[in-house]
């Protein structure tokens, strides 16, 4: 939309979305990497395949199982993998080149890696983190989680096996922006194999934002309860056909051999599935609601509360962003403490001549969400008939509104003890900031001191709202 003044352009960005300043910095060079499934069957395709990853320049690769056809043996793993592979793999000690100086090839048990006795030929020519089997590491912004999902698989592949808890335990405590689960048995496909029922692991209520696999040799993009599955299995091995599609299968391909290239910032992660042609045949977009606040931001779950409930659109439009670290106004406040109270969709009455405040006008982007503040009570202004519509809000200064907001202008709250060492009994807002730390609602700003006269930042109002109003 394009505004013919400055003014109105300044009101409307004001009123929905409490303009702050600008984004905080974000990762801003991209990682990519590339994702190859079924592939270790020396062949042209595979040639034509590696040939393609390699025009791309990837950081590091991915393999989705099946590494070394038919069998697994030590005979043929160089000529399968090394063959095409090998500047990426550390410590390389096949026959094909030097290898890389640092590894940058992750690979993963496929069923036909397990056909020689305890995948040994595939465990010898690699070296990997943990048991080597399953295992994770992390790269740029992404925790990747590798799965051994074959029955053979001394940790079980049940739910509830003792990898599936390594597994549950890793994502829960990962604090990386995005977490990735890879394994070779798809848990939902349309092709030959079908879906591995066993492996429908709870990866989403674990905290997964994608999950890759291969086993069936084609490509397709399954979206289940907001969460992508991607099969991957068309990097050198027979193709596919499909059979009926799966429920939530968006995207299917099989026509021709291909990889993956993914492409991941703090924000927002590309998957694409390119043939070898080259064709770019899919491309899937995951990324946080504003571009300024990655998972793994302290507040992340409380601005998305906030957003989810309305009762913000951020602070700009181009990219969507939140302005965390930017200081509340007494103005914004005005509007999220009567949205917190009233609801996303309240308007508040039409301002009239006067705001009941020398330094707010009638034409002021906040007037009516401002005197209506003042008119339930919660906000008297800064002092000689002023708002300080500009001015910062500080911590001690929200104690007192939010309490006022959830109960009332009359609402007194109980007599101080004395919680924070920087926060004396007979401060002038002691007992409104012990009774929100009283509630649950903060618990300081570390050490045992509630920082009074620090402003208030967008992030901080975020939870100071969400736990207020009990947001879900």
């Amino acid at each position: 939309m394009i505004f013919k003044t400055k003014k109105a352009l300044l009101l409307s960005l004001c009123v929905l979305m409490l303009l702050g300043n600008t984004p905080m910095d974000t990762q801003a060079v991209p990682m990519r990497f590339a994702v190859i499934g079924d592939y270790g069957l020396a062949s042209q395709p595979e040639q034509d395949v590696a040939t393609l990853v390699n025009s791309w320049n990837p950081d590091f690769i991915v393999t989705l199982g099946d590494n070394n056809y038919t069998t697994g043996s030590a005979a043929e793993i160089d000529a399968n993998i090394g063959q095409y592979y090998h500047d990426y793999i550390y410590p390389y000690q096949g026959s094909y080149g030097a290898g890389a100086a640092a590894n940058k090839f992750f690979p993963i048990l496929g069923n036909h890696d397990w056909e020689t006795p305890n995948a040994q030929p595939y465990l010898d020519y690699f070296s990997l983190p943990g048991n080597e089997r399953y295992y994770d590491f992390i790269q740029g912004p992404i925790h990747f989680f590798v799965l051994d999902s074959d029955p053979r698989e001394p940790d079980g592949t049940s739910a509830s096996s003792i990898q599936a808890l390594w597994l549950k335990a890793g994502l829960y405590t990962s604090t990386s922006p995005w977490q990735i689960v890879l394994l070779h048995h798809a848990p939902y496909s349309s092709s030959s194999h079908g879906s591995n029922t066993n492996m429908q692991w709870d990866y989403k209520g674990w905290g997964a934002d994608a999950v890759l696999a291969g086993h069936d040799h084609t490509y397709e993009r399954i979206v289940i309860d907001g969460l992508p599955y991607f099969v991957n299995g068309l990097g050198g091995s027979t193709i596919y056909p499909f059979n009926t599609p799966v429920t939530g299968s968006e995207v299917r391909y099989n026509n021709n051999y291909g990889a993956m290239l993914i492409t991941a910032l703090d924000t927002q992660i590309t998957f694409q599935f390119w043939s070898r042609t080259p064709t770019k045949r899919d491309e899937y977009i995951l990324q946080t609601t504003f571009a300024d606040v990655a998972k793994n931001y302290w507040a992340w779950s409380f601005i998305e509360s906030l957003k989810n409930a309305n009762i913000t659109g951020g602070c700009l439009t181009t990219p969507l962003s939140y302005c965390p670290e930017d200081s509340v106004t007494r103005a914004q406040m005005a509007v999220f403490l009567l949205k917190g109270i009233h609801g996303s969709t309240y308007i508040p009455p039409v301002v009239g001549s006067d705001t009941g405040f020398a330094d707010v006008a009638a034409d002021h982007w906040a007037a009516a969400w401002i005197k209506q503040l003042a008119a339930e009570g919660i906000t008297s202004g800064c002092g000689a008939g002023n708002y300080c519509p500009e001015n910062s809000v500080t911590r001690a200064q929200m104690a007192i509104f939010l309490l006022n907001a959830k109960y009332g202008s009359a609402y007194e709250p109980p007599a101080p003890t004395g919680v924070f060492t920087d926060v004396p009994i007979g401060y002038w807002a002691d007992q409104w900031i012990e009774q929100l730390a009283f509630e649950g609602i903060t618990s300081g700003c570390g050490s045992g001191i509630y920082c009074p006269e620090a402003d208030v930042t967008r992030a901080q109002m975020a939870v100071f709202l969400v736990k207020t109003f009990g947001l879900p």
